[in-house]
């Protein structure tokens, strides 16, 4: 097309001399500028072409990461909630007549009040994304928002988590010197083919006492604090998958 013009101009200059050179070079110029613009043009397209298509990888992956996320919180939901219903359950003994139940009924209820599970999502294409700050760069300003979010929840949820270990720890801690730690984890009958220890040592009169009540009441009141924000991750991770559809 170009060249196209080129002839053109250079047949027209050819009629006339002074003038038709000036003309002539004008054309050359305004060609030039012409084919410059056209071909940043297309360098600027195809550039917002290659980010569109990163972006689009880059969501596919971080989709992909918070659904492995969000399966792995729902195994672990299960799991929290039957610590808590063993702890409820350990917890009400201590408001009844200790013989109603036998040490037996402790250990077991024990034994499952005493697991912690913990949950430890995978961050990695996060991680990657706030190092670089490639956050700032992604068109979509809800998901920025939301991910700046689930940035802020996963640095509380790895404090709550730290303090929740700690009470389980708390309490095997005080089982070792007030009572029988292997009649709670021989409870079970997958445990290792154990067997109760041979030493008379009944947890039962744990129940009357105060010390680990408190102990049973913290951890209890730690997994309900761990239920409750496992469900705001919930809505958070489904809003962080809803965003991240690439064809929407």
């Amino acid at each position: 097309m170009i060249k196209l013009f080129r002839n053109i101009r250079k047949k027209l200059a050819s009629e006339n001399r002074f003038m038709a050179y000036s003309r002539y070079a004008i054309g050359e110029i305004i060609l030039v500028v012409i084919g410059i613009l056209i071909a940043l043009q297309i360098n600027n397209w195809n550039e917002n072409r290659k980010a569109g298509l990163q972006e689009q990888l880059l969501l596919q992956n971080l989709q992909g990461e918070f659904e492995d996320n969000l399966k792995d919180l729902d195994s672990i939901v299960i799991e929290v909630d039957q610590v808590i219903t063993s702890l409820e359950r350990v917890f009400d003994m201590f408001s009844q007549p200790h013989t109603n139940h036998s040490s037996d009924s402790l250990n077991m209820w024990l034994s499952d009040a005493l697991k912690s599970p913990n949950w430890k999502p995978s961050a990695y294409l996060l991680n990657n994304l706030s190092n670089s700050g490639s956050i700032a760069e992604l068109k979509n300003e809800r998901l920025k928002l939301l991910l700046y979010k689930w940035s802020r929840q996963q640095n509380e949820m790895t404090e709550v988590q730290q303090r929740t270990e700690k009470t389980g720890e708390e309490i095997i801690s005080y089982l070792k010197k007030n009572g029988s730690l292997r009649n709670v984890d021989t409870s079970k009958e997958d445990f290792f083919n154990y067997r109760q220890s041979t030493i008379i040592i009944s947890n039962a009169h744990l129940l009357s006492d105060p010390k680990f009540e408190n102990h049973i009441d913290d951890k209890l009141f730690m997994y309900k604090l761990t239920s409750t924000w496992l469900l705001q991750a919930r809505t958070t991770i489904i809003q962080l998958i809803e965003e991240t559809e690439t064809n929407k």
